[in-house]
Order: C-alpha cells, then sequence, then structure tokens
C-alpha cells in the first residue's frame, strides 16, 4: 500500500513539524481552507508532492526509521491548518531575507589580556563572515600568534547567508584552540546553523539562551491549495538537529555591551554577563591546559 511504503519512512528527526498555512484575505478574517480528506490521502498527497518537487529531500526521508516516521507525521499532520496571519510570526514560516546593507559589519577585535578574537554578527553576511574567517586564518599563518580561544557573539544573529558557514567553521577549526558561541533567542537562520556547525564540528560550547528553533532553509511545497513549509538542511548537514539549540551553559541576561564599547575597553566585560563568562572559561581553560611533554633522555 502506498501509505505504507511512504508515510512510514518520513520522519521529521531532519526536518522540524511541517506547517500548514492557508491563504490569507487582507478583507476577510482567515479561514481554514484544508480540504475535506482522509489523513491517508493528506499524507500522500504531501509525499507524492515531495518526491516530485523535491526528489533529495525524499530520498531521505525513506532512510529514516519507520516507527518514528509513522509517529511524528501523523503528530503534524494533526496540527492543522495555521491561517497566514498568524503563521508570519510562527516558526513554522520562512524568516524574511536580510542584505548587507541592512545589517553592521564588525571586524574581528581582541578582548582581555589573554586577546581573545571576538567575532559579532547581528546577521550573517557573506562578505563580513569571508573578512572574519580571513583575519582568523592570518592567526594561523607564520606571521600569526595562535589564540587561546575564540568567542562568536551570535545573539543576535537573525538569518543572513547560508555559505557563510562553512567558511567561519573551518577558519576556527584550524585555530586547534576553545570556542565560545553566545546565543539566545533571537539566534536563528544561518546565525544558528553557524553555532550548531561550530559546536559539532569544533566542540564549541554555547552559552546563553535556547535559540529560535527556525535553523534551516526553508522551501513552500503545495498540496491541495495548502503550503506546507519544508525544511532544507545542506548535504553537509548531518546530524544537525532541526530544533531550538539548548546551550551548554544556560546564562539569562539582556546586558549586552555595545560594539564600540567592547572596542574602546577590551577588558571591560563586567556590564556583559554572558559574553564575561565566556572569557573567563577561555582564561581558565588556557590557565589548566596540559604543559607539553618533555622528550625522555
Amino acid at each position: 500500500m502506498k501509505l505504507l511504503s511512504f508515510a512510514a519512512a518520513f520522519c521529521l528527526a531532519a526536518f522540524p513539524a511541517f506547517s500548514l498555512i492557508a491563504d490569507d484575505d487582507d478583507e476577510k478574517e482567515p479561514v481554514r481552507t484544508i480540504p475535506e480528506l482522509k489523513l491517508e490521502e493528506r499524507i500522500v498527497d504531501l509525499l507524492e508532492a515531495i518526491e516530485d518537487e523535491e526528489p533529495e529531500i525524499y530520498r531521505r526521508m525513506n532512510e529514516i526509521p519507520r516507527e518514528e516516521a509513522l509517529a511524528r507525521i501523523m503528530r503534524a499532520l494533526d496540527s492543522g491548518v495555521i491561517p497566514a496571519s498568524a503563521a508570519d510570526a510562527d516558526a513554522g514560516k520562512a524568516a524574511p531575507a536580510i542584505r548587507g546593507g541592512q545589517v553592521p559589519s564588525y571586524p574581528v577585535i581582541e578582548l582581555t589580556e589573554k586577546h581573545f578574537p571576538y567575532l559579532r554578527f547581528d546577521g550573517l553576511m557573506k562578505e563580513s563572515a569571508f573578512a572574519a574567517a580571513q583575519t582568523l586564518n592570518e592567526k594561523t599563518g607564520d606571521g600569526g600568534s595562535a589564540p587561546e580561544g575564540v568567542i562568536f557573539d551570535l545573539r543576535s544573529a537573525l538569518d543572513g547567508d547560508y555559505e557563510a558557514v562553512d567558511n567561519l567553521t573551518d577558519a576556527a577549526g584550524r585555530l586547534k584552540c576553545p570556542v565560545m558561541v553566545l546565543v539566545s533567542g533571537k539566534t536563528r537562520g544561518a546565525g544558528e546553523l553557524l553555532a550548531a556547525v561550530l559546536r559539532r564540528d569544533c566542540g564549541a560550547v554555547l552559552l546563553g539562551t535556547e535559540t529560535a528553533g527556525r535553523i534551516f532553509p526553508v522551501r513552500r511545497i503545495y498540496v491541495n491549495d495548502v503550503v506546507w513549509f519544508v525544511p532544507t538542511p545542506r548535504p553537509n548537514d548531518s546530524g544537525i538537529s532541526p530544533y531550538a539549540l539548548k546551550p551548554d551553559l544556560e546564562k539569562e541576561s539582556d546586558a549586552r555591551l555595545s560594539f564600540d564599547e567592547l572596542k574602546e575597553k577590551p577588558d571591560g566585560l563586567d556590564g556583559d554577563p554572558v559574553l564575561r563568562l565566556a572569557a573567563d572559561l577561555l582564561t581558565l581553560k588556557a590557565a589548566v591546559k596540559p604543559a607539553e611533554q618533555t622528550p625522555a633522555r
């Protein structure tokens, strides 16, 4: 039976629960317009649409365990239709694209007497991310002095360019030093994926509060005049959860120093408890790192 062969292989372990929204009329109250279909028909329609429009996602669906797949797709379909006006603020809707001119670009600066590189992104744009990655790469070259820790401040990294993620992760990995990543509920999209990849590939420690939970880019698939927002992981995003990232060390604080304040006083971090904690942890790690073994004679 087609339902069992396709639907049972589908799971949202790689994709968060689908959001379904109906078209919204500006002059009328939003109406739930999902057709009167049996649940089995809705599942089959969705999977056929995904097979036609997103064959790579469909292939990955079929690699997921069946029992977990069926349970998750049932929960997703059970949630019903979210009117478009409500979905605008819902985590399932794709965030609007941002452009370089809409977010400030910060250079890499060094904090505390340990000179920890500090990278701040309020939107992960390709140009500023490339420049930051170049700065980190220079610190691993012949003329550079390898730092004892790096801090990524992604607490306001609202979306951006997904192509920037790998350059920054590769540059941080080459330093072979501890990485701290500051996150919050405003960390989403490309910034959220960067935090996840830094944790996976560089062993980064996440500090702050839980992220937004909109980690992957989203594609729209239309089924029976209802829009499904389908998260679309990149091929190299294996092992990355689609759900909100929970920090390794939870530290809630709205206090945050401006970039100008940090640039003027790189040692004055007390006005930013989360950043202060990250710097203290890196200082501690640097102080207790194992000493190099002297070769036996």
